[in-house]
């Protein structure tokens, strides 16, 4: 008898348990839609949305450039660089004329 009433026990906290994730679950989807719904009609970007973008552009320095503080990859074709000769100017650096 003990075993029968323990077991009727588990199976009602069971099922309640469920009803309640699954209401939980069904108040969060409707809200979200009732969100969506709203930010549709009134021509406003969703919160979730801008700040999703906000944390993605904030990110990208570190996609293409690596770790601040570390220099960058360098992407220049060989005709963009240009030979130069190299002399000293040490009338300039003295202040001599």
């Amino acid at each position: 008898m003990a075993l029968l009433f323990r077991s009727l026990i588990k199976l009602v906290l069971m099922a309640s348990a469920a009803i309640l994730v699954t209401g939980l679950l069904l108040i969060g989807l409707s809200a979200a839609l009732i969100t969506l719904v709203w930010c549709l009609l009134t021509g406003r970007r969703p919160a979730a949305y801008t700040t999703f973008m906000r944390f993605r552009q904030a990110s990208r320095q570190f996609q293409n450039a690596g770790w601040p503080g570390r220099a960058a990859p360098t992407t220049q074709s060989n005709a963009d660089i240009v030979d130069v000769q190299a002399h000293e100017v040490r009338s300039a650096i003295l202040g001599e004329r």
